[in-house]
């Protein structure tokens, strides 16, 4: 009994081995991969014995021009059906079926000519692709690198092998070198050998050199690449990659890897200019604590010399005022007039003693950590500060391009339009380069961060981030339309990421940035400042020449009273 169903068992073996069928090799893909969908592209004239295991969908390529990403599951086996009249049709259908999807399994049910399908498929990015010949049964599979190779297929676990990709067998790779920092930049070096830094441009190196590729630059003596034409070069094939951050609004010119995360875009603005040092001296306190203590002092005198003018029939208010000004600061007194006229006098003392020491303390203090740290005219520290500070935010043509689009969409203020000023690439990255504080710049966080490094060694900034988003933008690396190892690729940049080797690549790129003159580290000029000079004290000269002004006035009016009251005593 064990026999008769050995035999029953190795009989459909046998015939597999020799013959496949349509509907065979569809339900071994659906079962293996536990697919969803099943995409029967131009099969309505062939007869294949369409299963229900899963769900179908039939398609015609003379009618419909439908794209599977982002209508329909991506867990998907598409079938077409090439006929030699309509052959051309057929692979226009699926390439535009496939956008962006060229690694999803494909059967092509075909009547002859294995080589033309497969270097089709090659050319369009299609790596795990079975040709089933309806003729014979036969059924193949290829390997794109180093040249396309036929195998046929009798056990679909070789099918499964064949077409995993490990090892690019010296498979040019083209790639962009413009000088987008800190993701892609060069320099030379002390032996004069040309070096390419960047950490995308490193993460795209690294991986062309562990799958064994071969690295080609294109666009070599370009330093920035107009973006249109970047774009175009993508779309024709020319750039397989850019390592680049790159806006997706445009992105039918070309495809992109998986996205890491969104990056955010910042305005960097001038840190608030040094405040002039003679005003350091009513720094300390605001305007309306220097108005109460003028108020004060002033109310203060006038009770003492009216209380010294009742009691002793006469007073001077020169002296009540020099007598009220030592008190406030702690300076010692001529006489000991509080002691000997009252109780009012000793109150008007202590109260005066008091404020005075808390005042002259605390002023103290304050002046101190001025002088210390220096102070600065206000910060810019929102949207609306750069608005009323009308700040001129610098901008090349496309970012106003896009800046436009954002306020239109009401995503941004469209006070932004008021205050840009917009010219070429190369003069932002100049401007933007060397911290230029003429200007307020935007840039992804990135760039921001690797062009403020230069400050880090400043006491005082030069500039500083404001913490609002200006935009954000998905962070990936842009691909040519038919790349054939973007899967292989997409895995790649997962494990960098997901391992923490891409921030190590962004932190190595700001020191190379340094060792290549991009960018250099600005020095303080702190300790060359002298803090006590004339500028320093020129607001105590005024409070000094007011306070003799004052005086004077004083001394007069005591000097007419005197004469008025003399003048009054002869007459009588």
């Amino acid at each position: 009994m064990s026999r008769w169903l050995i035999f029953l068992y190795i009989i459909p073996f046998c015939g597999r081995c020799n013959s496949w069928s349509a509907r065979e090799v569809i339900h071994q893909l659906n079962h293996d991969q536990r697919l969803q969908l099943n995409i029967y592209l131009d099969c309505k004239d062939v007869e294949l014995q369409i299963g229900q295991e899963v769900s179908n969908l039939l398609v015609n390529s003379a009618e419909e021009q439908m794209k599977i990403l982002g209508r329909f599951s991506s867990h998907s086996l598409i079938i077409a059906c090439f006929k030699n009249s309509t052959r051309d049709q057929t692979l226009n259908g699926v390439k535009e079926l496939l956008w962006g999807l060229q690694y999803l399994p494909m059967l092509f049910v075909v009547e002859t000519n294995m080589d033309f399908y497969f270097q089709q498929a090659i050319s369009q990015g299609f790596i795990h692709v079975l040709a089933l010949n309806l003729g014979n049964g036969s059924l193949y599979t290829y390997k794109p690198y180093p040249k396309v190779e036929i195998h046929k297929i009798e056990d679909m676990s070789k099918f499964y092998e064949l077409t995993k990709l490990r090892n690019l067998q010296g498979q040019v790779v083209r790639i962009s070198v413009e000088t987008m920092t800190p993701r892609c930049f060069r320099y030379r070096n002390r032996q004069g050998e040309l070096v390419y830094a960047g950490y995308m441009y490193r993460m795209v190196k690294e991986f062309i050199e562990t799958y064994n590729g071969t690295e080609e630059h294109v666009f070599g003596n370009v330093d920035t690449i107009p973006y249109k034409e970047g774009l175009t070069a993508l779309k024709n094939g020319e750039i397989d990659m850019m390592p680049r951050i790159i806006h997706d609004l445009q992105w039918y010119y070309f495809y992109r890897s998986r996205i890491l995360y969104n990056i955010k875009t910042y305005i960097m603005v001038p840190w608030a200019e040094p405040l002039s040092k003679s005003l350091y001296f009513i720094q300390p306190f605001r305007s309306t604590v220097w108005v109460t203590i003028m108020v004060s002092f002033v109310y203060a005198s006038i009770v003492i010399w009216w209380i010294r003018y009742r009691l002793l029939g006469n007073s001077s208010l020169s002296r009540s005022f020099m007598d009220v000004l030592q008190l406030l600061f702690q300076l010692p007194g001529s006489s000991i007039w509080h002691f000997n006229m009252g109780t009012h006098q000793v109150l008007s003392f202590m109260i005066l003693f008091i404020v005075g020491f808390m005042l002259t303390n605390l002023y103290t203090a304050q002046l101190s950590s001025y002088l210390t740290t220096g102070l600065f005219k206000s910060q810019i520290n929102t949207f609306d500060d750069l608005f009323r500070e009308k700040r001129t935010l610098l901008v090349e043509s496309f970012d106003a391009e896009v800046l436009h689009n954002m306020t239109t969409s009401k995503i941004i203020q469209k006070e932004f339009e008021s205050i840009i000023l917009v010219t070429s690439i190369e003069e932002v990255f100049k401007h933007r380069k060397s911290l230029n504080t003429s200007y307020a710049y935007e840039a992804y966080e990135d760039r921001i961060a690797f062009e403020l490094s230069q400050q880090m060694y400043l006491r005082v900034p030069i500039f500083k981030t404001l913490e609002e988003v200006y935009d954000q933008r998905p962070v990936f690396v842009a691909l040519r339309h038919g790349l054939p190892y973007v899967e292989l690729f997409n895995k790649y940049l997962r494990r960098i990421y997901e391992s923490g080797i891409w921030i190590k690549l962004q932190e190595d790129s700001f020191l190379e940035g340094i060792t290549s003159g991009e960018i250099s580290f600005r020095k303080s000029q702190s300790r060359e400042i002298k803090i006590f000079d004339k500028d320093f004290y020129f607001f105590a000269y005024i409070l000094l020449g007011m306070g003799w002004c004052v005086s004077t006035i004083a001394f007069f009016s005591e000097r007419w009273r005197f004469k008025c009251s003399v003048s009054i005593d002869l007459k009588k």
